[in-house]
């Protein structure tokens, strides 16, 4: 009888062991049938409102006008031009004063741009086969170039009206610096370069550049830059 019991009782303790690993299993197979809920990227929305473009500068007499392509003879130490950027893209602009124009249009946006930085993006090859493709956001970046192309940065709006000033250097850069105007001088490898130069000027802040660091706003304008 003692005997029956206990065959009994294993029975039971091992139908109870099966049918908890059942629950366990059907839990799991459940867990899984499930949705698992989707992971939702933040979208990259730009609101930057800001229009640009490239000027010449002639004279005070004389209005800016917009350009989208520029020759010029590349000779060595001759400057290749001088690009002055505003916020609009009109044809023409008025050529008074730089800060006065700069003021006229900055201040007909409603919004505060105070957040945007001006950058640049450079692109060329050479005749060996290197692709300069890079962007320009302070003087270190333009002193990175100097062997191919000569960059020099301008910020025309924090100078003392009338007084001459010169290109924004490492240790004057900050962030306050707004970098205006941007000129291109014929270095010793320029003549190397096998193609025309794209210069971009744009506006940004913070979330503008993709994971390989490529400009993905909407505030950008583009010119051309040929060899004579």
């Amino acid at each position: 009888m003692k005997k029956i019991l206990l065959v009994g009782m294993i029975i039971i303790m091992l139908t109870g062991c099966f049918n908890k690993n059942n629950e366990v299993d059907d839990k799991v197979n459940n867990e899984e049938i499930e949705d698992k809920p989707e992971v939702v990227e933040n979208e990259y929305i730009d609101n930057n409102p800001i229009k640009l473009g490239f000027y010449l500068f002639t004279n005070s007499n004389t209005n800016r006008k917009l350009i989208d392509n520029y020759v010029r003879v590349w000779e060595s130490d001759i400057d290749i031009g001088s690009f002055e950027v505003f916020f609009t893209n009109e044809n023409e602009i008025d050529g008074n004063l730089f800060v006065n124009t700069w003021n006229h249009y900055y201040q007909l946006y409603n919004n505060d741009l105070s957040n945007y930085k001006i950058g640049y993006h450079i692109y060329f090859t050479m005749n060996d086969g290197i692709v300069v493709d890079t962007n320009i956001l302070n003087p270190v970046d333009a002193e990175n170039l100097y062997n191919y192309v000569q960059v020099y940065l301008y910020d025309d709006i924090h100078q003392e009206v009338g007084a001459w000033y010169s290109h924004v250097t490492p240790l004057e850069y900050n962030d306050n610096t707004l970098l205006t105007s941007i000129k291109l001088t014929n270095s010793n490898l320029t003549p190397q370069i096998n193609s025309d130069i794209i210069l971009t000027v744009f506006t940004y802040d913070e979330d503008d550049f993709d994971e390989n660091g490529y400009y993905r706003g909407n505030s950008s304008y583009s010119i051309t830059i040929k060899r004579q």
